[in-house]
């Protein structure tokens, strides 16, 4: 596959230190100002949280990148904007489906970011929105992937997904967020076809599999994901996780123990890269559909430093439903 270089990342995502703003119990994403990236005050106005966080990501990942240069606008979502179809059925309820405003309908659906973005630079290029569950941002990233193989020069790939309280309280109730901490955010990445002077990193392979799958059937599906990309298990430096931190839930009347799924990512910890260097990342952004998009930021930013070539590997489920794993090179 064509090589694909990361040029530029940004994300908003919640804080290190995890204290929950208004007592949310999930890890709530630490907002910019708005207004010193979507100038624009009628437009920020109507935005909802979601839509101004994705925007702002995406506009400060594109920098002060020509749009003409832009071949392609790519957003994933898991969720899509749930405060606008919360919105949108609440009036539905209340108003006995007469006289609905269907501004939050309009709003709700999920391409809505890669839509604004495009308006507001006028970027009339190619412009996608997936929405796979655990995978939409694999699948996003893959599309950015075969975009750039097909001869696009750019292209900007992003994940956004929200969490709201009433969300929360059914993925809670639905026995999804057992033992795990929820989180939310957005992250974008410029990907260019050529690695330019000062690349961040280069995306080497991605893949993705689907269903319950026991430790063996993913240990040897990552042996031989990394045998077509010419490596083997000790050559890579660096594993990231989608290794969840404890979390005790207010409204549970016996103490909880983490999710065993967890259980997984030990195994392959200790089997197959016993020498890596491992690292995770759900215990800093939360479980959420695209949460995958955090681990690229992470491992990106956190090799920035590094001198040496360094492979890493990200490996994570969603619910054991939704596996994928993506191969990164950190380059002197």
């Amino acid at each position: 596959m064509q090589p694909v270089y990361i040029q530029r990342i940004a994300s908003i995502h919640p804080p290190k230190d995890h204290s929950p703003e208004n007592n949310h119990p999930y890890l709530q994403a630490c907002e910019p100002d708005y207004k010193d990236i979507i100038t624009n005050a009628t437009l920020r106005r109507r935005m909802s949280r979601i839509v101004k966080m994705g925007v702002a990501c995406g506009l400060e990942c594109m920098g002060e990148l020509s749009p003409e240069k832009i071949q392609g606008i790519i957003t994933a979502t898991g969720l899509g904007c749930l405060t606008d179809t919360e919105k949108f059925l609440n009036n539905l309820l209340d108003n006995e489906e007469r006289m609905l405003n269907p501004t939050p309908f309009i709003q709700s659906t999920f391409n809505t970011i890669g839509a604004q973005i495009a308006l507001i630079h006028q970027i009339h290029a190619y412009n996608m929105t997936y929405v796979h569950r655990g995978l939409s941002f694999e699948s996003a990233l893959l599309d950015a992937m075969m975009k750039i193989g097909e001869g696009s020069e750019n292209i900007l790939v992003g994940a956004i997904d929200e969490m709201t309280e009433t969300s929360y309280t059914i993925q809670q109730r639905l026995g999804m967020l057992k033992g795990i901490a929820a989180g939310e955010g957005a992250q974008f990445f410029l990907l260019s076809r050529e690695a330019g002077e000062h690349p961040l990193a280069e995306i080497q392979g991605i893949e993705t599999f689907i269903g319950k799958q026991t430790t063996e059937e993913i240990s040897s599906r990552i042996i031989r994901f990394l045998q077509r990309n010419g490596l083997e298990c000790q050559d890579i430096q660096w594993l990231v996780t989608g290794k969840n931190k404890k979390q005790h839930n207010q409204d549970d009347s016996h103490e909880q123990t983490v999710d065993n799924d967890n259980s997984i990512y030990e195994e392959l910890e200790t089997n197959l890269f016993p020498e890596s260097v491992h690292l995770s990342f759900k215990d800093e952004c939360g479980e959420y559909p695209t949460a995958t998009s955090y681990a690229i930021w992470k491992a990106v930013n956190k090799s920035a430093n590094c001198t040496p070539p360094t492979h890493i590997l990200i490996y994570n489920h969603h619910h054991s439903i939704n596996h994928s794993l993506i191969l990164i090179r950190k380059s002197v």
